[in-house]
């Protein structure tokens, strides 16, 4: 699954501005640290590195996200050090909702907010990025809620797509008025970062 303090004193630098590392490494770039844990998400795996490489690529200041599949929270802890305001977040998993509470502190933000569902129909409102680190299929599924919550100008990104889905998914978005704004093709998987 990646890093974890076991690894004592490993660092592994993601993107330009962030680096992964246990909570006594001091460093001058914004660290992101975890709770010992078995949820999804320990920065280094490829898809989560692109998603906050993609992260920094887009301007975040005061902007709503929205987590899909949220893990252990990494991308939204990485949008909150990019200076969004607020992010939501759900997971199937219990044992992940709540390493990401204990993320969330860990990592001193404390506009994280993160809970049990299977999908996002009862949530309300706009958000102006929505982050989804899972499965294709999964991604398909809630389509109509993404499009619900997103407005003229929301971003989406998108991984865990494996290479032959990445047409399919991209398509399928682009017919609903969104518009592909990257798309990378890594090792196993795929990144794809979209707007409406």
């Amino acid at each position: 699954m990646g890093w974890r303090w076991k690894d004592e004193d490993k660092i592994f630098e993601i993107g330009k501005k962030f680096v992964i590392a246990p909570p006594w490494i001091e460093t001058k770039k914004e660290k992101i640290t975890f709770v010992e844990g078995e949820s999804f998400g320990t920065g280094v795996h490829e898809t989560t590195v692109s998603c906050i490489e993609f992260l920094e690529s887009i301007n975040l200041k005061d902007k709503r996200v929205l987590d899909i599949g949220i893990g252990s929270g990494v991308l939204s802890i990485a949008a909150l050090k990019l200076g969004a305001k607020k992010a939501i977040g759900f997971d199937i998993a219990e044992h992940a909702v709540n390493e990401c509470k204990e993320n969330a502190k860990l990592n001193n933000v404390d506009n994280l907010e993160c809970f049990i569902a299977d999908s996002p129909k009862d949530i309300e409102g706009r958000f102006d990025i929505v982050l989804a680190n899972i499965f294709f299929d999964i991604i398909l599924s809630m389509k109509k809620d993404i499009d619900r919550l997103t407005d003229k100008g929301s971003y989406l990104l998108l991984s865990g797509i494996v290479w032959e889905e990445n047409y399919t998914v991209k398509s399928t978005f682009e017919n609903m008025g969104f518009s592909v704004a990257k798309n990378a093709f890594l090792g196993d998987y795929s990144t794809i970062m979209l707007k409406k």
